[in-house]
């Protein structure tokens, strides 16, 4: 896994960020069928996965597909069968069980759904510990950061998924605004990708990137200005820093941000 490293030693400097942000692939659905989508993770290489959804009239999930991009090459690799994740809001790569790991959220927001890389099929489950909505491993620490459903709150689980020192550490209040979405994390820092699509009519509407350290020390805010779009997931792939928005009049696009001290 690569170090977001700009990030690391701006944020260092100045607690407060703003990325500039280039469009750099826009995700064909698979059919007409699929009209939403949600979580997503890379393996910090080439390639970024990413759930498609299909919802019904009355805003039910009906089924999933998993999207396989090649970033550097702008293309879908593969698209998995049809799938059911329940609500599929985040997803990490483990590089030595070579896993896809879904945290299915609603409603069974304590199971983990496990993907072959390489088929995108099912190829079993798992249970954490507590209700989660958001995860990412961390191979140099080897362990998993979790966001904890209902709470503004995050904590560690060790390989096993057993809780790391009985702990858990909040959010910073002025998050407390925004929609939860995915998380990332590298070895030094612990990133939440936020949306504030409650307050897209206001003057300070802002989406925002709250950043932690393994102490539990919140670092600082990036902001990135791309209007209502939703943000989903965050990632980083050969160093740069990846993210997957959209809206109702879009599908999901990859975007590049350019971090930089606001």
């Amino acid at each position: 896994m690569k170090n977001s490293g700009k990030i690391f030693n701006l944020i260092n400097v100045s607690s407060a960020l703003i990325a500039e942000h280039t469009d750099i692939f826009h995700i064909p659905y698979p059919s007409s069928e699929f009209n939403g989508f949600q979580g997503g993770c890379s393996d910090g290489e080439r390639y970024y996965y990413q759930i498609l959804m299909r919802y019904n009239e009355s805003g039910k999930i009906e089924y999933s597909c998993i999207a396989k991009i090649d970033v550097k090459e702008k293309k879908v690799v593969k698209y998995s069968k049809s799938i059911y994740l329940d609500h599929g809001n985040d997803m990490t790569y483990h590089p030595e069980k070579n896993l896809l790991m879904v945290a299915n959220n609603k409603p069974h927001p304590t199971k983990i759904t496990l993907i072959d890389p390489e088929t995108l099929e099912i190829v079993g489950y798992k249970e954490a510990p507590l209700p989660i909505y958001a995860i990412e491993y961390v191979p140099e620490r080897d362990i998993y950061v979790v966001g904890m459903s209902g709470t503004r709150s995050f904590c560690f689980l060790d390989s096993d998924f057993r809780l790391i020192g009985d702990k858990s550490y909040r959010m910073d209040k002025s998050t407390d605004r925004y929609t939860k979405q995915g998380l990332y994390a590298d070895k030094d820092l612990i990133y939440f990708i936020l949306w504030d699509g409650k307050h897209k009519d206001m003057d300070d509407f802002q989406n925002i990137v709250s950043i932690y350290d393994y102490d539990g020390r919140f670092k600082g805010v990036l902001d990135f200005n791309l209007g209502v779009k939703e943000p989903e997931n965050l990632s980083v792939v050969n160093g740069e820093m990846l993210a997957i928005c959209g809206n109702e009049d879009s599908g999901p696009i990859i975007y590049h941000f350019e971090p930089k001290i606001k």
